[in-house]
This record gives C-alpha cells, structure tokens and sequence, in this order.
C-alpha cells in the first residue's frame, strides 16, 4: 500500500486525514484505452478476522472468466463503519497480484462515501487502474428510486454533490448503488455496470467473485 494511505494507528481523525489525502488523489476522467478484460471483486467473511478475497477476470465481451483467484486471508484491522477499506484493501490486494485487467469492479463503495473515499477509491488509487463501486445498499446520499425497467438510473446526491448513480440492473430486483472510484466519468461507470449485467441483479464480475469467495468460506467448514 502506498505510504501515504497506510494509518499509523487506529485514531479516527488520523483514518479521516488518510481518507481525505485518497478523495483528492480520485480522477473522474476515464483512463483506459480499451475494455477487454474487466476484474471483480469481493471479500466473504468465514469467522472472526478471518475472510476469503476473490477476484474473477472476464472477458470483457462474452462474459467468459479468464482468471479465477481466491485466496484466505487475516483481516488485521477492526470493523468500523466508514472505514472498511482499512480492513479490507490488504486482502483484496493479495489476490488481485497477477490478475491484470482493464477495469475493476468492486462490491463496495467509490465517491458514494461520506468522505468520497470508499474502498473503490482505495483500490483504485493504490493501483492507479479505472475502478468503480457497485454497493447492494446505500451509504450516504439522496435519490429519488429509478423505474422499474432494466437500465434506469437516477443519480445519488449527497451535500449538493453528485456522487453517484441508483441503477435498476433486473426487473422486480432492487437497484444497485454505481460510484466513481478512480479514473472513470460516473457516466461510464454506469455503462460499465450494465453492459457486464446479464440476468441477475449484480453485475457479472461481482457475481462470479462473490461465488468463488463464498464457495471457498463454505468449504473451509
């Protein structure tokens, strides 16, 4: 991890400043030149501190998974609400080392985060790739709930800023919560988001590494 994102010690305000130094580091500008391979990831917890990192590389046109990598790891940081890329970001770097792609997917929060710095953000920041935060549940923010039909978004507004996107993925489901985390338009993230979507209501990447992470955790008891 970057020096200069890694807290020295479990003081909130310290945690704060940390955050603030990824927030200014976020490029909202897309920073890719192609889509080819797209990357998801999740983190499964199995007891106490300990928990299964996956990351799932697919081929960004059929869908099709290229790479599979799950790996059990020691969470040595504590739960704390909006902080969790402290206790999170570690593990999901150890399995994402050899599993290069154009863009990442992570099953957590980008800029929809109370200090625009989400563990999208982290991830994206620490490994300088375009990444996105796809979330099951909201965070901080306003919005208003998009149709019902597959493609509909409205956008997440918090402090008069715009920090992310209310997609409907599935009909019937309910939406998911699309954010910037480095080095992409929200506009594009969305895309990304849809355009990785086929029938359930998680995009694919994330839906294949949740599997893998929760298939080793089960395996394990």
């Amino acid at each position: 991890m970057l020096p200069l994102l890694k807290p020295r010690s479990l003081d909130l305000e310290e945690l704060m400043r940390v955050q603030r130094r990824v927030a200014k580091l976020v490029k909202q500008k897309d920073g890719f030149e192609r889509l080819e391979r797209i990357a998801g990831c999740d983190i499964s917890f199995a007891r106490g501190e300990i928990a299964y990192a996956a990351c799932c590389v697919l081929d960004y046109r059929t869908l099709e998974p290229q790479l599979e990598r799950v790996k059990r790891v020691r969470l040595k940081f504590p739960y704390i609400p909006t902080f969790l890329a402290f206790r999170e970001l570690d593990g999901m770097l150890q399995v994402l080392r050899g599993g290069e792609a154009d863009v990442y997917m992570v099953g957590a929060q980008g800029l929809a985060h109370p200090r625009r710095a989400g563990l999208a953000c982290h991830l994206g920041v620490v490994l300088d790739r375009p990444t996105l935060g796809v979330a099951k549940s909201r965070l901080v923010g306003e919005a208003e709930m998009p149709s019902d039909e597959p493609g509909a978004y409205t956008l997440l507004r918090h402090e008069g800023e715009v920090v992310g996107a209310v997609l409907r993925t599935k009909r019937g489901a309910r939406p998911v919560y699309v954010s910037v985390g480095h080095k992409l338009r929200l506009e594009t993230a969305v895309r990304i988001a849809l355009e990785t979507t086929r029938g359930y209501r998680l995009p694919e990447p994330l839906r294949a590494a949740h599997e893998l992470a929760t298939r080793a955790m089960r395996e394990e008891r």
